[in-house]
């Protein structure tokens, strides 16, 4: 099923009304502008009056636009309905671009403040799976874009034997690294790396976390980039595909995530 007959089985008049019609939910945002009339409409929306007449009527009969002379603007309620569509859109750009990806995985392991956000996403991409020889690997575009990183924050549930030593790599960079953890991954690098953690708490450009809290994913946000992992919606680790983000907004929701979970832990100094 395609998200725009997702949406319509929903049975919604008004987000059929919005969501249905790529020029009425165009229209409606370039009217947020302020009024219009309908020589600007048609060029912005690159379109001819025959097409977009029947559109502004459909909009004016619901009461979200109303004509003042040669113009149109949208209604108070047309006002309130637009506040909330940037978002929306977003939200519908995210999960209708990749539906299949986010039906099968567990979008609500992500706290719900985050995920109420989650249209920041919207220009997101997908990584390459690996090769059936680097499976369990980190990504390559990953680790390249960690390279180019002056910052990293990053929470992991799950233990990977290659990680202990390629964050301390960059903080013995200069990078400034922040880890928050689970207990369980806490507990096997201090047995397991002992030296190499002992090495990153007395470096001054480092934090350490752990967490008590559930945590089912990872995710890495740099200066650069996001990436997230998710479980799937079985609770199996997804090793094959992380979401990558590269966008400001998508950025300040990585840092978002990673504060939520940091203002919840406890901050290790020494093992």
């Amino acid at each position: 099923m395609s998200f725009y007959l997702y949406l319509k089985s929903m049975n919604s008049p008004l987000l059929e009304l919005i969501f249905l019609s790529e020029k009425r939910k165009d229209l409606l945002l370039f009217l947020k502008e302020g009024p219009k009339n309908i020589e600007e409409i048609k060029k912005h929306l690159n379109t001819s009056a025959v097409a977009i007449l029947p559109q502004i009527k459909k909009l004016r009969e619901d009461f979200l636009v109303f004509k003042t002379e040669d113009s149109y603007i949208l209604s108070p309620l047309g006002i309130a309905v637009v506040e909330r569509m940037r978002a929306m859109t977003g939200l519908l750009n995210v999960f209708g671009n990749h539906y299949e990806f986010w039906a099968s995985h567990a979008v609500e392991c992500i706290p719900a403040s985050l995920r109420s956000r989650i249209g920041d996403l919207e220009k997101c991409t997908f990584s390459e799976p690996p090769d059936w020889t680097r499976l369990f690997e980190p990504h390559r575009e990953f680790v390249e874009k960690l390279t180019i990183s002056g910052r990293i924050n990053g929470i992991s549930s799950i233990f990977h034997p290659l990680y202990p030593s390629l964050f301390l790599s960059f903080a013995k960079k200069g990078v400034d690294v922040s880890l928050l953890v689970t207990p369980p991954v806490y507990e096997r690098i201090k047995v397991e790396y002992r030296t190499d953690l002992g090495e990153f708490l007395n470096l001054d450009n480092t934090c350490f976390y752990v967490c008590n809290e559930n945590i089912e994913f990872s995710h890495v946000v740099t200066d650069k980039f996001l990436s997230l992992s998710l479980p799937f919606s079985n609770g199996a680790y997804d090793h094959a595909q992380d979401i990558m983000c590269f966008t400001p907004i998508g950025l300040k929701w990585g840092e978002d995530l990673f504060a939520y979970y940091r203002d919840r832990s406890e901050k290790i100094t020494q093992i």
